[in-house]
C-alpha cells in the first residue's frame, strides 16, 4: 500500500486543500463549511434537514467544539497547523499563565493608604483615633476608678468643640457615651451645654439618639425642662420618625404629668404647637363645653397626624397610647356606634371608623402592654365589627400566654371572653393556649383572673375596681344629653351581659349571646374545665398553699357561680374534693418541711370557705357533699388535734356548715371541745367582743 503524499508541491496541505474549498480570489466562500453538499445556498435544504444532520446545536453547557464530531476536531486542528497557528500558545491557561501567582502585598503600605483616604474625608479622623484608643482602656473592668476618671477628663479634652460631629460618628458616640457614664458633674454639665443647641439633630441620628437617651436619663430637673422646649413643636414629627420617637417616648417617661400633656397636647391643634402652657388637662376637659364644630376640627387635625403613625407602624411608644386614647374620647361614634351618627357627619366617621380598623389586627398586640393600650384593646374588642374582633383574635395566635401573664394585656383577652360570640373561634385560638399551662396561670397574679373570670366574672373580691371599670367603659366619651337620651331609647330590646346587678346599657347592646351560655361553651368545647379539674386534683397542696391559687381551686372546688363547673364535669369536682380531704387527712408531722394544709395560713381559710359553702345537694345525685367527705377523712374522731391554731378555723366551720347532715354528725364532737374550753364557742366569742367594745 503506498504511503500518503503530505505535501504537495506548493506546500499546501492535502486535507486542508480538500476541506478548504476556495473561490477564484482564493477565499474562502461564505456559508461553506464543506460538511454537507449544498449547504450555504438559499434555495436548497431546509431547517428541518439542518436540525436532522446535527450541525450548529449547541449543548447547555456550552458551545463552539463541543457540537463537533472527532473527525471534524482533527480536521479543524490539521489546518490550525497549516496556517501556522501556534496551538500551545492559544491555551488559556498558558496565555494566563503569569498572572496565576500574584505579587505580595504590602500591607502597611495599604493601611497608610486606608488612612490616608479617612483622613481626607474625615477631618476629625486623628482626634476619633485617639480618643477610641482611650475608650478601649476606658472600658476596661479591672481599671481603678482614679486612672478611669483621668482618661475620661482626657478624652473629654480632645472632643471639646467638636462633640456634635463626634456624636454622628459610629464609634465615637458610643465614646461620649462611656464618657458621661463614668464622667463628674462638672464635666456631664459641659457636655450637656455643648450639646443641648444640636438636640435636634442628635434625635434624628442613627449613632447620635442613643446619646440623647443618656442625656436624659442624666438631665437635672431644669435640663430636662431645656430639653423638653426644645422638643416643643417638633413632637409630632418626631414621633413620625424611626430613632427620634424613641427620644421623644424616653423623655415622656421622664417628664412630670404636667409635661406630658404638654407633649400629648401638639396633637390636638396648631395652636398647641405654636404657643406654650396653655394646656388645661385633658382634651375631654378642654372640649366638654365646645360645639361640635370645635370637637370636630379637633378630630380631623388628629387623625391627620395619627395617620401617618399607624402607617409606619411606629406604636410601640406609651404617647401614643395616650394620644389614641384622647383621640377617641372626643369621638363618641367608634364602629359600630350609629346611635351618635346625629353629632357629626358621615366623613368623621369614616375617620374615626379606618383609625380603629388600622388598630384592630396585628398593630393592637404590639401595644397592649401599658394601660392605655389595653384600655384601646378593650375598646376595639367591645366596640369593634365581628371582622374586627375576627382580625384581633387572629393576631392573638401564639401570643395568648404572654398576653396572659402581661400586667395590662390580659384585660383584653377578659373582653374578648365577655362579649365575642364566636365561641368556637376563642376556643380555637384563645383556649387552647390557654389549657396548656394551667397551673402556671393558676398561680400568676394576671393569668389567674382568666380562669376567675370564666367561673366568676365580675367578683370584687377578685378584681380591681379599676379593672371592672376598663372592662365596662374603657374610655369616658364626650357626649351630650340628648345622646344619653338617644342611647336609652336604644337599648330596649336588646340582650347584654351579666355584670353583677350593674346597669351598663352599653353592654347591652354588644353581644347577643347568653353569657352564662357562652362561658359554658368556652369550657366545654375546649375540654379546658376537664384539664382544670385535673390540673387542680393533681396539684391540690401547691394550690391550696398558693395566695393566688388558693382562689383558683376555691372556685374550681364549689362549682363556680350558678354552679357552671358542675354541669361541666361534676366527676371531676368529685376528684377534687377527695384530692383535698386526702391532704387534710395526712397525719400531723413536725419533721417536714411543708406546712400541713390545715395549719397553713391560706390552706386553711380555704378549706373553711368550702366547708361553709358547701351545699348539702349531691354532686351527680349519690356522691356527698365536701363537707361530709372532709370530716368523714380527715376530722371524724381527730378534732382535739386539730382544735387549736389556724386549722381551729376549720373545726369551728363545721358548726356553720350549709349541710345540715354534717352539721348534726359534728354537733357532739363540736360541743364537747367548746364545754371542755378547747375550742371558743359563737357565744362566748360574741360575748368577747361586746365587752371589748364596752
Amino acid at each position: 500500500m503506498a504511503k500518503p503524499a503530505h505535501k504537495k508541491k506548493d506546500g499546501a496541505s492535502s486535507s486542508s486543500a480538500a476541506l478548504k474549498p476556495r473561490n477564484a480570489a482564493g477565499k474562502k466562500k461564505r456559508g461553506d463549511s464543506g460538511k454537507s453538499k449544498g449547504f450555504g445556498e438559499k434555495n436548497k435544504g431546509s431547517k428541518v434537514a439542518i436540525a436532522k444532520s446535527g450541525h450548529f446545536q449547541k449543548k447547555r453547557s456550552g458551545g463552539g467544539d463541543q457540537s463537533r464530531t472527532p473527525q471534524e476536531k482533527k480536521r479543524k486542528l490539521s489546518f490550525k497547523k497549516d496556517e501556522g497557528v501556534n496551538e500551545d500558545a492559544a491555551k488559556p491557561s498558558d496565555i494566563h499563565k503569569k498572572f496565576d501567582k500574584k505579587k505580595p502585598v504590602d500591607r502597611k503600605a495599604k493601611k497608610e493608604l486606608l488612612e490616608s483616604r479617612k483622613r481626607k474625608r474625615k477631618p476629625n479622623f486623628d482626634i476619633e483615633k485617639d480618643v477610641v484608643s482611650l475608650w478601649e482602656k476606658m472600658r476596661q473592668r479591672n481599671i481603678k476608678a482614679e486612672d478611669r476618671s483621668r482618661i475620661v477628663s482626657e478624652t473629654l479634652a480632645k472632643m471639646k468643640g467638636k462633640m456634635v460631629q463626634m456624636a454622628m460618628s459610629h464609634s465615637c458616640s458610643r465614646v461620649l457615651q462611656s464618657c458621661v457614664k463614668h464622667s463628674q458633674e462638672a464635666e456631664k454639665n459641659e457636655v450637656f451645654q455643648e450639646l443641648r443647641p444640636s438636640f435636634l439633630d442628635l434625635c434624628l441620628n442613627t449613632y447620635a439618639c442613643h446619646l440623647a437617651l443618656r442625656m436624659i436619663d442624666n438631665a437635672k430637673k431644669d435640663q430636662l425642662q431645656q430639653l423638653l422646649s426644645i422638643l416643643h413643636g417638633n413632637v409630632v414629627r418626631l414621633l413620625r420618625h424611626p430613632t427620634g420617637s424613641a427620644v421623644v417616648e424616653h423623655a415622656y417617661h421622664a417628664a412630670s404629668g404636667s409635661q406630658k400633656q404638654e407633649l400629648v397636647s401638639e396633637f390636638f391643634s396648631p395652636e398647641f404647637r405654636l404657643f406654650r402652657n396653655i394646656t388645661k388637662g385633658r382634651i375631654k376637659e378642654m372640649l366638654s363645653d365646645e360645639p361640635a364644630a370645635k370637637r370636630k376640627t379637633v378630630l380631623e387635625h388628629m387623625t391627620l397626624s395619627i395617620q401617618p403613625i399607624l402607617e409606619k407602624g411606629i406604636v410601640d411608644h406609651s404617647i401614643i397610647h395616650r394620644v389614641l386614647v384622647e383621640y377617641l374620647s372626643i369621638a363618641p361614634m367608634v364602629t359600630t356606634f350609629f346611635f351618635f351618627v346625629h353629632a357629626y357627619d358621615d366623613f368623621v366617621q369614616s375617620m374615626v371608623s379606618n383609625i380603629v380598623d388600622q388598630l384592630s389586627g396585628p398593630l393592637l398586640v404590639r401595644m397592649l402592654h401599658t394601660a392605655d393600650g389595653a384600655k384601646l384593646g378593650v375598646l376595639c374588642v367591645r366596640h369593634g365589627s365581628a371582622k374586627q374582633r375576627k382580625k384581633i383574635i387572629k393576631a392573638l395566635k401564639g401570643q395568648v400566654l404572654k398576653v396572659a401573664r402581661d400586667d395590662h394585656g390580659y384585660a383584653v383577652l377578659l373582653s374578648v371572653i365577655d362579649v365575642v360570640d364566636d365561641t368556637e373561634l376563642v376556643t380555637k385560638v384563645i383556649m387552647s393556649e390557654l389549657a396548656t399551662e394551667i397551673r402556671e396561670l393558676s398561680v400568676n397574679k394576671y393569668g389567674q383572673r382568666l380562669i376567675l373570670h370564666l367561673l366568676a366574672p365580675n367578683i370584687p373580691r377578685y378584681f380591681p375596681a379599676e379593672l371592672l371599670k376598663t372592662l365596662k367603659s374603657p374610655v369616658e366619651f364626650i357626649s351630650s344629653s340628648k345622646t344619653t337620651v338617644d342611647t336609652s331609647e336604644k337599648g330596649d330590646d336588646e340582650c347584654g351581659d351579666v355584670n353583677d346587678g350593674d346597669d351598663n346599657t352599653e353592654s347591652a347592646r354588644i353581644s347577643k349571646k347568653d353569657p352564662f351560655l357562652r362561658r359554658t361553651e368556652l369550657l366545654s368545647k375546649s375540654g379546658f374545665a376537664q384539664k382544670l379539674v385535673e390540673a387542680c386534683a393533681t396539684n391540690a397542696g401547691e394550690l391550696l398553699r398558693s395566695p393566688l391559687g388558693k382562689d383558683v381551686i376555691y372556685e374550681v372546688a364549689r362549682g363556680g357561680v350558678d354552679g357552671i363547673m358542675l354541669k361541666a364535669t361534676p366527676e371531676g369536682i368529685s376528684s377534687v374534693h377527695k384530692a383535698i380531704a386526702d391532704l387534710a387527712a395526712l397525719p400531723k408531722d413536725k419533721k417536714t418541711e411543708e406546712e400541713h394544709v390545715l395549719e397553713h395560713y391560706h390552706a386553711s381559710r380555704t378549706i373553711r370557705r368550702l366547708v361553709l359553702d358547701s351545699s348539702c345537694h349531691k354532686l351527680d345525685g349519690s356522691s356527698e357533699s365536701f363537707a361530709q367527705m372532709l370530716w368523714s377523712l380527715a376530722l371524724q374522731g381527730r378534732c382535739t388535734t386539730w382544735a387549736r391554731g389556724h386549722s381551729a378555723k376549720v373545726v369551728a366551720a363545721f358548726r356553720d356548715s350549709e349541710d345540715p347532715a354534717v352539721r348534726r354528725v359534728a354537733k357532739s364532737e363540736i360541743n364537747s371541745l367548746v364545754d371542755s374550753g378547747v375550742l371558743e364557742g359563737r357565744k362566748a366569742k360574741a360575748t368577747s367582743a361586746d365587752a371589748a367594745k364596752k
